[in-house]
């Protein structure tokens, strides 16, 4: 899962994954690893990506209410969206990808390919 948010002051990053990803969606995650940044369009931001494991029989619950829909998807299932190309793309698909330009891409087209 691609899933965004700010880190609180005093907060490791790697706590603010773990955290985030608890209140957005109410999984428990592990082994969080940094994979990059990217410059923020906001005064002073960066994005910054992480991996994290969790179980993906977990159910989804929507906790904090900011998240409206979520799913788990195979690598095969991402990996077939990327083919098909970005939000943008006029195929009617159960998943749309952000642009090329984006960390979130890059995090799933490594993701897919195993790196």
């Amino acid at each position: 899962s691609v899933l965004a948010g700010f880190v609180e002051a005093g907060e490791s990053l790697e706590s603010c994954v773990v955290r985030e990803i608890r209140e957005e969606v109410g999984v428990e995650v592990r082994d969080v690893r940094y994979l990059g940044s990217q410059p923020w369009p906001f005064p002073r931001s960066v994005m910054i990506g992480f991996s994290a494991v969790a179980d993906p029989e977990h159910p989804l619950a929507f906790l904090d209410g900011e998240i409206a829909e979520a799913r788990w998807f195979t690598r095969d299932e991402v990996g077939a969206a990327l083919a098909l190309g970005d939000w943008a793309s006029p195929a009617d698909a159960p998943l749309l990808l952000p642009g090329s330009i984006s960390i979130a891409r890059g995090m799933l087209e490594g993701w897919v390919r195993g790196t």
